[in-house]
C-alpha cells in the first residue's frame, strides 16, 4: 500500500484526505487518554455525498488548522457512509525518520517551552525523551557533512546528465575529484547523504526489444560467450540498434562500443533499422579507429547483421563477426543492451518528450551525449570511476612509458 506524505513545515507529517464539505477533524490534546485514540477517533467523518464514493476524484485537502493533531495508526480504516464511503491512510511511526518525528515533536513543543506534552508526543511518536532532549541539544549546530553535500552538488551542476548518479558514481566522481577541504567518507555514508538531501536517484524504466531474427540467415559463432572483459583496446567491442520515437517518424540508433572502457567508438543514426545503418556504423569505426582491424564485433542475431552487405564490410576491415547463441538470448549482449538503457535513462526519460521532437533534433542531443559527454566527462563505475577515454588514454600512457 502506497501512504500519501505531505510535506508540512519542513517536515513530513501523515494526512488523512479531508474534503471542503468535512468540517468534524479530531483534535488531540495531552489530556486525551489513551483509549480514546482508537480509529474511529482519529479520522475525520466527510459529509454523506455522492461524491465520497472510492471511484470518485480524490477531494481538494485543505490546510490543517493549527493545535490539529492526526496521529498515525498501524492499519488504514475504511469508514462507510450511507451515502458512499471515504477511505484513509496512515503509516506506522517507524515509517518516517526519526529525524522528522523529532522536528514534528519540536514544532508542537515550541522546542520544548511546553514540557506537558513532550513525554505525550514522545509516547505516540515513538521516541525517547532523552533522544529528544539531545536532539534541542544538536539541532543548531552546523551539520558535519554540509561540506560534502555542497560538493555533491558541484558534481551535479557539472552536467545535465549527471543528476541520474546513484552511490557508486556519485562515490567515485567525490574520489576522482579530491574537493579542497572535504573528507570523503565510505560510499554507505555517501549514500546516506544523498537521501538526506534528495538527490539519490531510482530508475523505473524498463526497455522494449526490436530485434528481428532472419532464421534462413547463416549465424556467426558466439565468440565472446558472454565474457565482456577486455584487457586492451580495440580487442572486443559490442553493438547493436536501439529505437527512439520521435513526432516526424522513428530513429534508429547504431553504436559499437569497446568492452575495454565501455567508450563509443562507432556511431550512425537513421530513420530506418536496415542493413545499410549497421555498416555505416563500421565505417565510421574504421575511420576514427583504424586499429579495429582484428578485433571482435559481437551483436544479437538481427536480420542486419546476418545480411550479405554487413558480412561483406565485417570482411573489408578485417573484423571477426561474433553473435548470440542460438535462441535468440538477449543476455549474450548485455553489456550493449545495458548501454542503451543507460543513455535512455540519462538523457531522455523524464527529461525529454521525444514524441514532440524531430529526428533531427534527436540526433543532435544523441550525438552530443555519447561523443561529448559519455567518452570524456562520465563517470563510468565499470572503470573504477574512470571516464572512457581517461582510462584509454592512461593505457597509452602506459604503454609509452614501458617503452
Amino acid at each position: 500500500m502506497q501512504y500519501p506524505l505531505y510535506r508540512i513545515d519542513s517536515f513530513f507529517f501523515l494526512l488523512c484526505y479531508i474534503p471542503k464539505s468535512s468540517t468534524q477533524v479530531c483534535t488531540v490534546s495531552s489530556e486525551t487518554p489513551e483509549e480514546n485514540l482508537s480509529p474511529s477517533n482519529q479520522f475525520p467523518v466527510p459529509a454523506a455525498s455522492a461524491n465520497n464514493s472510492p471511484l470518485s476524484p480524490k477531494p481538494e485537502l485543505e490546510k490543517v488548522q493549527k493545535g490539529t493533531t492526526v496521529f498515525p495508526v498501524k492499519s488504514f480504516a475504511s469508514i462507510n457512509l450511507s451515502g458512499g464511503s471515504q477511505r484513509f491512510f496512515r503509516c506506522e511511526p517507524s515509517e518516517v525518520s526519526k529525524n522528522e518525528r523529532m522536528k514534528l515533536i519540536a514544532l508542537k513543543t515550541k522546542d520544548g517551552e511546553i514540557k506537558g506534552d513532550i513525554a505525550f508526543y514522545c509516547r505516540v511518536l515513538r521516541v525517547s525523551r532523552q533522544g529528544f532532549y539531545q536532539y534541542l541539544a544538536n539541532q543548531n549546530r552546523p551539520w558535519k557533512y554540509q561540506p560534502l553535500a555542497d560538493a555533491m552538488m558541484e558534481i551535479l551542476k557539472e552536467d545535465t546528465c549527471n543528476d541520474t548518479y546513484g552511490r557508486v558514481r556519485m562515490y567515485q566522481a567525490l574520489t576522482l575529484k579530491q574537493p579542497e577541504n572535504v573528507d570523503i567518507p565510505s560510499e554507505r555514508t555517501v549514500y546516506r547523504i544523498m537521501e538526506e538531501i534528495g538527490i539519490s536517484h531510482h530508475p523505473r524504466r524498463k526497455p522494449n526489444g526490436i530485434t528481428k531474427a532472419d532464421r534462413e540467415a547463416r549465424k556467426s559463432d558466439d565468440l565472446l560467450k558472454r565474457d565482456f572483459h577486455a584487457d586492451e583496446p580495440l580487442t572486443k567491442c559490442v553493438t547493436d540498434i536501439t529505437e527512439i520515437k520521435a513526432s516526424d517518424g522513428k530513429l534508429y540508433v547504431s553504436a559499437i562500443f569497446d568492452c575495454y572502457d565501455s567508450g563509443v567508438i562507432g556511431l550512425a543514426m537513421d530513420t530506418n533499422m536496415k542493413a545499410p545503418l549497421c555498416v555505416q556504423t563500421l565505417e565510421n569505426t574504421a575511420k576514427s579507429y583504424p586499429g579495429i582491424r582484428g578485433a571482435i564485433i559481437h551483436s544479437d542475431r538481427g536480420s542486419q547483421y546476418t545480411s550479405q552487405l554487413y558480412r561483406e564490410a565485417i570482411r573489408q576491415y578485417g573484423i571477426q563477426q561474433s553473435m548470440n547463441s542460438a535462441g535468440g538470448r538477449c543476455h549474450d549482449n548485455a553489456r550493449c543492451e545495458s548501454m542503451w538503457a543507460r543513455m535512455k535513462t540519462e538523457l531522455l526519460y523524464d527529461r525529454y518528450d521525444t514524441e514532440k521532437m524531430t529526428t533531427d533534433e534527436l540526433k543532435t542531443i544523441i550525438w552530443r551525449y555519447f561523443i561529448s559527454y559519455w567518452n570524456n566527462r562520465r563517470i563510468c563505475s565499470a572503470n573504477g570511476g574512470l571516464p572512457p577515454m581517461v582510462k584509454r588514454q592512461q593505457y597509452y600512457d602506459s604503454l609509452k612509458e614501458a617503452a
